[in-house]
């Protein structure tokens, strides 16, 4: 008896230590919020106070990310023919700003404004945080989508042997729907519909990158999302009896409307048994860009993140290249007179055109502000043209 009392006490002991253990795990879970407060600095260029105050709040909230977090670095080399061209480290933070609010802001002199932040930060998993997704399309400058996605619904009309084919924009709406919810903001279908030529969509549908560009621009739009979807009748057996099911397939990519690049691609496969094919393949497609959508917003949310708390990517389109040698110049000098460069890239030169990559923590209206008619290593730059994620700028000799 009494090594069976021991017994007992020292597993109730045992169980009480589990399950203060499993407690104490829940309750760390608070560790995943910080909230922070952080200090950024913005230039006041050109008397602009209102893009130094904005300047200001970025550079705070990438700051109270860095001081919660920490950053990782990752390296990037570019190697032809067995050399080393160029190697560049670029810093990344994981976690994500779910709130901030503005706590004090002023002139600190003539040349530069200072905000100071209250910042809530997150270490969980970002999908299902409306408040932190609709942060980050606040810090995107809230880009707008359109969506063009082509959709064959096959199958046997009941009844009858003969095969009907049916286009009735499920896809499409689907996708919006799901985008929507998570705070996205997409352009009038109608005004798509409108400014879309045959050929246009043609082309667009089977991939056409730069169409699809050309088509965003049109109506205003800064993220196209385009891709196919299909669904076809087909008899499945299930626990021994035939029954009728219907499977759709979908496939998408995202596209930057003003560089024509592609920031997130996917795919994914819906089923649905109904005796009507029509009624059943609209099912199955709607399953399926339920599921496709999740994935897609999960990359481009991803990217997003990573260009407001990191850098982001942005297009320098340059137009009066006078040589290689002006060009090489041009590019070595520009993370020394341009504050935020932290990397650029050379990806093609033509006659007296280029275009550079550069990665910078800003926008491509802070690169306009700060590259206009500035005078770098006796080249004179005039900014001509301003997207969302590019910068075109003309270049010339200081006499």
């Amino acid at each position: 008896m009494p090594n069976r009392k021991w017994a007992g006490l020292l597993l109730g002991g045992l169980l009480i230590y589990f399950w203060g253990s499993i407690s104490y795990g829940q309750e760390t879970t608070d560790a995943d919020v910080k909230v922070v407060v952080a200090s950024g600095m913005g230039s006041i260029i050109g008397g602009d106070v209102a893009h130094a105050r904005d300047d200001a709040i970025e550079d705070a909230l990438r700051t109270s990310i860095e001081q919660t977090l920490g950053l990782i670095l990752e390296s990037e080399t570019l190697v032809e023919n067995y050399q080393l061209i160029e190697d560049n480290i670029f810093s990344k933070t994981k976690g994500y700003v779910q709130k901030y609010d503005v706590i004090k802001e002023g002139k600190r002199d003539e040349q530069l404004f200072e905000v100071t932040v209250k910042a809530t930060i997150k270490l969980t998993d970002l999908k299902n945080d409306l408040e932190g997704i609709a942060t980050i399309i606040r810090r995107k400058n809230t880009p707008r989508m359109m969506v063009i996605i082509e959709e064959r619904n096959i199958g046997e009309a009941p009844g009858s042997y003969h095969y009907i084919e049916a286009d009735m924009n499920t896809a499409e709406t689907a996708i919006m729907e799901s985008f929507m919810e998570k705070g996205f903001k997409f352009v009038d279908q109608s005004i798509v519909k409108q400014n879309l030529k045959r050929e246009q969509a043609a082309a667009i549908l089977e991939g056409d990158a730069s169409q699809a560009a050309a088509l965003g621009r049109t109506v205003g739009a800064e993220v196209i999302l385009t891709g196919k979807a299909m669904a076809k009748g087909t008899v499945v057996e299930v626990y021994g009896a035939k029954q009728r099911s219907q499977q759709a397939t979908i496939t998408a990519r995202a596209i930057r409307t003003d560089t024509g690049d592609i920031i997130a691609t996917g795919s994914a496969q819906g089923a649905f048994p109904h005796i009507d094919d029509v009624v059943g393949g609209s099912k199955a497609i709607q399953l399926a860009c339920g599921k496709l959508s999740e994935d897609i917003i999960d990359k481009i949310l991803d990217r997003w993140q990573a260009d407001v708390s990191s850098g982001t990517t942005i297009t320098l389109k340059l137009r009066g290249v006078t040589g290689f040698a002006q060009l090489n110049k041009f590019k070595a000098s520009l993370k020394y007179y341009v504050r935020g460069v932290s990397s650029v890239m050379q990806r093609d030169w033509y006659e007296s055109f280029a275009t550079l990559e550069i990665v910078m923590t800003g926008s491509a209206e802070d690169l306009a502000q700060r590259l206009s008619d500035k005078d770098i290593e006796g080249i004179k730059v005039k900014v001509v043209g301003l997207s969302q994620n590019s910068v075109t700028v003309e270049l010339s000799t200081v006499e």
